[in-house]
């Protein structure tokens, strides 16, 4: 190269670098326009049922379902949280139907999947464990436990209740023993230079670990507001797991095409996030 040519070369590496490092207002490390751009996804796809509960009443949007959970993974817990509920409350616009108990809805149905999906990574596991201790918690203490007949509720009946979260109860052991706690075998699985198949074991068994991390948070309050027996939430837990598998599955599916294109793409990653993670980015 001439020595002309240096200084240009230079120049030109150094204006590169600033666009790269600055320019981009964000959300937690997150470009606020892909904050924007997955709130408008999740929003649209409130539209689309997903699947409907099992015990009426409603559905599951696919923004819920799919898209709520990619903005957690991609984004990290709080721009996707961000993401979730912007779209989720635009959703209660559109699709009402989706979000019948309207704000209550886009909390519950939006923004906390964004938020349990976005916390499945090593830097934010010590947080994901409070995550599962508030809602084992929940599990364990409300409603149909709470001292005397409060709210209505008897005591439940047992084993039959607990036994009703046994995949819940599963989702935290199996988190204990290959989540970032101890061996880590999810980030060693689902990093971009493993083999698809355990890949996607990584990304199906990361899909099952936060929706279930989520549940009780999820599904108490519904119980408490509709004022639902025990064994109506003992009813429930059980033949809506099929309905959950098609959420891990879906997740899980999402993530495998979503991921790889990122990757490929060398597009900034938002740090912390489950994208940036298991594509070898360190903190």
């Amino acid at each position: 190269m001439s020595e002309e040519m240096k200084p240009r070369v230079q120049a030109e590496e150094v204006e590169e670098e600033e666009f790269e490092r600055g320019g981009l207002a964000t959300i937690a490390g997150a470009p606020i326009s892909w904050t924007a751009l997955f709130a408008a996804i999740c929003a649209v796809t409130t539209l689309i049922p997903f699947y409907f509960y099992v015990t009426g009443g409603g559905y599951v949007s696919v923004a819920s379902g799919l898209f709520m959970p990619l903005a957690g993974q991609v984004l990290g817990p709080w721009a996707g949280t961000v993401a979730a509920f912007v779209g989720g409350l635009i959703g209660m616009f559109i699709a009402p139907g989706g979000f019948p108990l309207g704000l209550v809805d886009v909390i519950l149905s939006g923004a906390i999947f964004g938020l349990s999906a976005g916390l499945m990574t090593k830097k934010w596991r010590w947080l994901f464990l409070i995550w599962w201790i508030i809602n084992l918690a929940m599990v364990f203490l409300f409603p149909y436990r709470l001292p005397g007949e409060a709210g209505g509720f008897g005591a439940p009946v047992e084993p039959a209740y607990t036994l009703s979260w046994t995949y819940v109860l599963l989702a935290f052991v199996v988190w204990l023993i290959v989540g970032p706690l101890t061996t880590n075998l999810l980030g060693k699985w689902g990093s971009k230079d493993s083999p698809v198949v355990l890949r996607a074991i990584s990304l199906f068994l990361i899909a099952y670990i936060s929706r279930s991390a989520m549940q009780p948070m999820w599904s108490l309050p519904y119980y408490y507001i509709f004022e639902w027996p025990q064994d109506w939430a003992i009813v429930d837990n059980w033949v809506s797991i099929p309905t959950y598998v098609l959420d891990w599955a879906g997740t899980c599916a999402l993530a495998l095409v979503v991921f790889p294109a990122l990757w490929r793409a060398k597009l900034r990653r938002v740090p912390g996030s489950l994208v940036a993670e298991l594509g070898g980015d360190k903190d």
